[in-house]
């Protein structure tokens, strides 16, 4: 599964309310013959086998034993065909630095642990979360006329979302544990020897990448490819290069944080 959530869970019991959809899905697929929603397929590392694992996985009282147990469990069926298990959650770039430094200590005695950090242009990042959230809100819908009006007005609070906040998730990470930061644009570009860094990283040849909806950065006319849906169904609308400035300015403690800390400047 790419993205559990159980960490956020853990964190926060209240993230039960958007992870409870998925585990009544998992246990709905996993009692038919094929799975149903087209993320999915039969394979003998497939929940349909596993039922009792769900159960466990998508309890309402999350621990890190439960994580630790099935993460070692995953890996004893696939290790003959894969060098990792991983969590790629989302929610996990939000964990805040107190609640990583607690649980660090437990999970290093389990695993070997390699964060990996995929940053994208903060500007078009955060357009592309906003216009998310203008769709699935109809008080937003009601509230302004378009995604980018929102997303300005937003800009103009201040108040941007953690996500925004490269530089101190990524240092929440590397604090613990073995840690990359990886520019979308230079991976997906094939520039500045990043999959090789990558690869080194992880000591892993990639055959291939998988297909990256945001790149190169078309907006509204983003490839459709197959299972990106989320990627490229996110903007509304097309950032001009007024958009970009606009927002590169409210950002801007985010893209000096970067170069301080980095010394690159990837997205100007």
């Amino acid at each position: 599964m790419k993205e559990p959530h159980f960490l956020m869970n853990i964190y926060d019991p209240s993230v039960w309310q958007w992870r409870e959809p998925w585990y009544k899905r998992l246990v709905g697929d996993s009692m038919t013959p094929k799975w149903s929603h087209p993320y999915g397929y039969q394979s003998k590392y497939g929940y349909h086998n596993n039922l009792e694992e769900i159960e466990e996985f998508y309890t309402r009282s999350p621990n890190l034993q439960i994580y630790i147990k099935y993460y070692k469990r995953h890996y004893e069926r696939v290790k003959h065909k894969f060098k990792y298990v991983h969590d790629f959650s989302n929610s996990n770039a939000n964990l805040p630095r107190s609640f990583i430094a607690k649980i660090a200590p437990v999970l290093k005695k389990h695993f070997d642990i390699k964060v990996l950090k995929i940053f994208r242009d903060p500007t078009r990042r955060l357009y592309s979360e906003i216009s998310q959230r203008y769709q699935d809100s109809k008080e937003l819908q009601n509230s302004y006329s378009t995604s980018k009006e929102y997303w300005k007005s937003y800009l103009k609070k201040g108040e941007i979302t953690p996500n925004s906040d490269y530089v101190g998730s990524f240092k929440s990470f590397n604090e613990h544990f073995s840690t990359i930061s990886i520019v979308s644009e230079d991976l997906w570009g094939g520039k500045n020897n990043c999959q090789e860094n990558l690869e080194k990283f992880l000591d892993f040849k990639f055959e291939k990448l998988w297909p990256n909806a945001y790149f190169p950065e078309m907006g509204t006319k983003a490839p459709r490819h197959e299972y990106t849906r989320d990627q490229w169904s996110s903007d509304l609308e097309d950032l001009t290069e007024e958009d970009l400035e606009f927002g590169r300015k409210y950002l801007a403690k985010y893209y000096d944080e970067w170069y301080n800390y980095f010394g690159t400047m990837p997205w100007r």
